[in-house]
């Protein structure tokens, strides 16, 4: 599988749904049953990618899902040896004979360390997560293999999980038709993803009652644009949001808490003024994007938590420009207005647009180019309508610029989940390998679509994401779900590798119990 590149939005990750469909069509199960095995278009998908599934039936209509993506980021750190990053066994000589060459920091010293064992394989994709994959394929093969197992087993592969996630959003619905057209009752599913762990496996070696969420907060920054020669007759948009990112840029306050763990506090995805040319008159507007990782914080609680501490910023900025051209021996008349704060659904209230507002943004929506990517769109949909407001600066308007992955996790005493607990202890004792509960995966996933989420807002998340507009927001689909995967390093970048040990031998021993535990056992 990691020999076939499928770069997410690729040809490759468009033909690797056919790939994948063929290796499971070796199976024994699936030539005598060739019917419950299929590739599902993804549902409105631009690239026209399928999901795959497989479906071992056994005894019953209990099921469990074991589920991953089979997309992969880009190649392009790779340099000089990037025609080899899909060939595991041509890399791993050419990656060693690199670092020992080459390797300076110490993340480059213990990849050379790692591979030089034999413990570890490089390539991309491998860790994040095709290994996953191919776990839950080994576990699906040995179901496939018992005489009338108790229970379903459904394998379901995934497009899209690193840019919008379209494969697992696609199969919230498909899977809601497949528990009415094929009878199942989906007990739990298990997505297979991938863990980094920098040290000795304790917390790769781990399992998951949920997964992190996701809001990329946008602001865009109106000022007053001047001549450069007389700066303190205009407010510029680069200095408020330079006020506001210093503010909002890593500040534990708005760091959200549950369950016991915290998530990352906020960061600064970008950040840069709408200028398109070089003169002498000061930007006019400034955009920017926020990651904020929530546990369970709705989607209307950050905007009013940013709202305030931006509305805080901009009065801050005032001041200290007042200041300044004090200092200077001027009093200018732009520095007297007070900057105001509002949501992107407040600038496109009907009172303010007008009756035919809403048509006019869905012309102008649908003749953007189709390429580019949700935040773009987003920033080009809100300059837009800004200018059709009348509306004047100084202000923010505060919105989303891409997908929300909402925060899920797992009752922590609900019998599945008490079940897994029980399966991984035993385990854990049976094998000598400890496997560790966390609460919420750190990795943003497609656990977020099938999970049961700790705070839905799709109103407030639909109104305010611009580019959303033929895409809403839809719920999870409420199912318990946790995650177990392999571990590795460096995922994402050039020296990714798995822990072949844990992913190869450990793993599918524990989604084999787990999943023959979940099905046998009292866990309505």
């Amino acid at each position: 599988m990691v020999r076939h590149a499928s770069v997410t939005e690729s040809v490759g990750e468009v033909s690797f749904a056919k790939h994948l469909e063929g290796i499971l069509a070796e199976l024994a199960y699936f030539q005598q049953h060739p019917q419950q095995l299929w590739l599902e278009p993804i549902l409105g998908d631009p690239f026209r990618r399928s999901n795959v599934l497989a479906l071992v039936r056994g005894q019953g209509q209990k099921t469990v899902v074991l589920t991953g993506h089979y997309d992969v980021v880009s190649v392009k750190t790779y340099g000089p040896l990037e025609p080899y990053a899909f060939d595991p066994d041509q890399l791993l000589p050419r990656l060693i004979a690199d670092l020992e060459a080459n390797a300076r920091s110490e993340a480059e010293h213990r990849a050379l360390r790692d591979l030089v064992s034999g413990d570890y394989e490089p390539g991309r994709g491998i860790l994040d997560m095709k290994s996953g994959l191919a776990a839950g394929m080994s576990v699906l093969e040995a179901f496939s293999r018992l005489d009338k197992p108790v229970g379903n087993l459904l394998f379901l592969a995934v497009a899209d999980e690193e840019n919008n996630s379209w494969g697992a959003r696609s199969s919230v619905a498909q899977l809601r038709d497949l528990r009415e057209t094929l009878g199942l009752e989906i007990a739990a599913v298990i997505n297979l993803d991938a863990t980094s762990d920098e040290g000795d496996g304790s917390q790769g070696r781990a399992w998951y009652l949920g997964s992190v969420g996701k809001l990329l907060v946008s602001a865009y920054v109106v000022g007053i644009d001047t001549h450069a020669g007389y700066p303190l007759e205009g407010i510029n948009p680069n200095f408020l949001l330079s006020q506001m990112v210093s503010r909002l840029e890593c500040n534990p306050a708005l760091a959200d808490s549950a369950s016991g763990e915290t998530a990352p506090p906020p960061t600064t995805l970008k950040q840069t003024d709408l200028k398109t040319h070089y003169d002498v008159t000061t930007p006019g507007r400034a955009w920017a994007c926020f990651n904020v990782l929530s546990h369970g914080k709705s989607a209307a609680g950050v905007l009013a938590e940013f709202r305030q501490e931006i509305q805080v910023a901009l009065h801050e900025a005032l001041q200290e420009l007042r200041c300044r051209a004090a200092s200077w021996g001027a009093q200018p008349k732009a520095l007297e207005v007070e900057p105001y704060v509002l949501s992107f659904a407040e600038l496109c209230q009907k009172q303010r647009m007008g009756p035919g507002f809403e048509a006019e943004l869905a012309a102008f929506v649908a003749q953007l180019d189709t390429t580019l990517d949700l935040p773009t769109r987003s920033q080009l949909i809100t300059d837009w309508a800004w200018g059709k407001s009348e509306l004047i600066g100084p202000a923010v308007v505060l919105g989303f610029a891409s997908q929300h992955y909402p925060a899920v996790l797992a009752q922590g005493q609900s019998p599945v989940t008490q079940t897994v607990r029980a399966a991984l202890q035993r385990a854990g004792l049976e094998t000598a390998t400890s496997v560790y509960e966390r609460g919420f995966f750190a990795g943003i996933s497609d656990m977020s679509w099938f999970g049961q989420a700790t705070a839905l807002d799709v109103a407030t998340v639909n109104a305010n994401t611009p580019a959303l507009s033929a895409h809403l927001q839809t719920a999870p689909l409420g199912l318990p779900t946790f995650n177990l995967g392999p571990w590795g390093r460096d995922y994402h970048q050039w020296l990714e590798r798995v822990y072949a040990p844990y992913a190869y031998g450990v793993l599918p021993e524990l989604l084999w119990r787990v999943s023959r535990e979940i099905l046998s056992g009292s866990t309505g």
